[in-house]
């Protein structure tokens, strides 16, 4: 995965911040003490339609496994945890994800997200990567 960007201060303008993608899905990641910050922007559809995706494949249970603490600035999402419960993420909404998740994108999703687990966050992102390419190329 492209490394998440730490910056040496403690302040940082955004649009210095290099961006990370995953087929469509794009975002603006840095990280600090540990502790991981994203700006993100995922098409309608992404990652998949909630019934078919693949790119939680190589997750434990095949979900994100980091909580995600966030604020929607942009669209809607759902979000569709472990027990089978489900809950949209409407524009102007805080949220949290907790461990054992999956969220997808209905018509365009932005969000400002912080991720207190980066290994975990670092994971979940090496595993849309590779699963995003691996779907580009069949």
């Amino acid at each position: 995965m492209a490394e998440i960007f730490a910056p040496t201060g403690y302040t940082i303008a955004l649009k210095d911040v290099p961006f990370i993608t995953a087929g469509p899905y794009k975002a603006q990641w840095v990280q600090w003490a540990g502790h991981a910050m994203a700006v993100e922007v995922a098409p309608p559809g992404w990652p998949a339609n909630p019934d078919t995706d693949v790119l939680w494949d190589g997750l434990p249970e095949s979900r994100c496994q980091c909580a995600h603490y966030g604020y929607v600035t942009g669209g809607r999402a759902l979000m569709r945890l472990g027990d089978g419960s489900e809950h949209m993420l409407n524009e102007g909404d805080l949220y949290y994800c907790p461990p054992g998740h999956r969220v997808y994108s209905l018509d365009g999703f932005e969000n400002i997200e912080f991720n207190p687990d980066l290994d975990a966050a670092l994971a979940a992102m090496a595993s849309f990567e590779r699963n995003a390419r691996r779907a580009e190329e069949s």
